[in-house]
């Protein structure tokens, strides 16, 4: 059973009490429980006398509170498939969807769709603007379906690729907020699903873009990378990255204990817990100090478990014109292509209670030496 929204707020509350000044010194500059939003998709506007900040981009109707959309579905009533979804919508009708069973929550629905070659579809991603940020903390939760579980469990063809989360630096026209291919985003950093059971299992697929493929921008990410994609292990890719730089463990849900080599693939279950059921995930990334300089930090965390630590990226090489982190989003597109195009198969993921704020929490710091605050930056354009 989970705590109810209203239990967790409470007893977020009873520990800041507790906690003292544990917060105190980070500023959060965004949250969102989904719970108050008007009921959206692509198809309705719960609110349409309202003023500009539900302006409409590339036709799609913004969340209050949010910047940027875009809702791009194969099986969905937009594309005339009634009994379908849209690619993201955020419904009281899911409450069961939400962290706790009741409230809101983003829900994301991956389509199956195989036109013939690779491409990539059901593309829902929620955008949010968090002005100039030397570093950055995110923490989200998310919950899979059972059908997300039954497909990398029995599919041959795994679970495909889902962006769920990313955090970057725009360099473009806001009038043309998604036209990623321009090179203007420097950098960006992308966490998304992946993984089968078979050969590798479940994957920490990580995408840093924006720099170039220079293994020399990520000297010691613990894996090589393909394009700036790397295919990490939640039980192999963790030596040294724990706070005090010994090997982290990640928690095995299924098992009890830990997950580690030696002792099978990490399993959706094993990571996730049973389907339905959140974990919590976060990031913080701090630029580097100079362009050029590989001094940059990315930090990664599992239901509070520090399982990547990064402090030698180039993330703003000599030559780029970059700027602070200026914004987050949740979802993306998808390659996923395991179904016959007739099932017009969907599955869905949720996202509750985001969380952004300027400095990583006391709790999390453990006896990582390098999360002071940055050094101030240098021959870097701010826009």
């Amino acid at each position: 059973m989970f705590l109810s929204k209203k239990l967790f707020v409470n007893s977020l509350l009873a520990a800041a009490v507790l906690l003292g000044a544990t917060l105190s010194r980070a500023e959060v500059i965004f949250s969102e429980n989904f719970d108050q939003q008007p009921d959206w998709d692509k198809m309705v506007d719960p609110n349409p006398s309202s003023d500009n900040s539900r302006a409409r981009v590339k036709g799609d109707l913004i969340p209050e509170g949010w910047d940027l959309v875009r809702s791009e579905a194969t099986w969905a009533p937009s594309r005339g498939h009634p009994d379908r979804h849209e690619s993201f919508e955020i419904k009281a009708a899911d409450s069961a969807k939400a962290r706790g069973g009741e409230g809101k929550a983003m829900v994301n629905w991956r389509d199956s769709h195989d036109p013939g070659w690779k491409r990539w579809n059901s593309d829902g991603i929620l955008l949010k603007k968090i002005g100039n940020q030397q570093q950055v903390y995110v923490e989200f939760y998310i919950a899979l379906s059972p059908e997300t579980y039954a497909t990398f469990n029995n599919n041959p063809e795994g679970l495909g690729t889902s962006k769920i989360f990313r955090i970057y630096s725009f360099t473009g026209d806001w009038n043309d907020p998604f036209d990623y291919f321009a090179g203007t985003t420097h950098p960006e950093v992308i966490w998304a699903l992946d993984g089968e059971p078979n050969l590798y299992g479940l994957r920490n697929k990580i995408s840093l873009y924006g720099m170039s493929g220079n293994d020399a921008n990520y000297p010691d990410m613990p894996a090589s990378q393909h394009g700036g994609d790397f295919s990490l292990s939640y039980i192999s890719s963790l030596r040294g990255m724990a706070p005090d730089g010994s090997d982290a463990m990640v928690p095995d849900k299924l098992n009890g204990g830990y997950m580690l080599p030696g002792e099978g693939n990490a399993t959706i279950e094993r990571l996730f817990g049973p389907p339905g059921s959140y974990t919590k995930v976060a990031f913080f990334v701090k630029m580097n100090s100079a362009k050029g300089v590989n001094d940059g930090v990315l930090i990664q965390w599992i239901d509070d478990t520090q399982i990547l630590y990064q402090n030698t990226i180039n993330w703003v090489p000599l030559g780029k014109n970059g700027v602070a982190w200026n914004v987050i989003g949740f979802g993306g597109n998808d390659f996923f292509q395991s179904y016959p195009n007739e099932d017009r198969h969907e599955e869905w993921y949720a996202i509750d209670d985001v969380k952004v704020m300027t400095e990583i929490p006391d709790y999390l710091r453990g006896g990582s030496e390098n999360l002071a605050a940055p050094k101030p930056p240098f021959d870097l354009i701010v826009e």
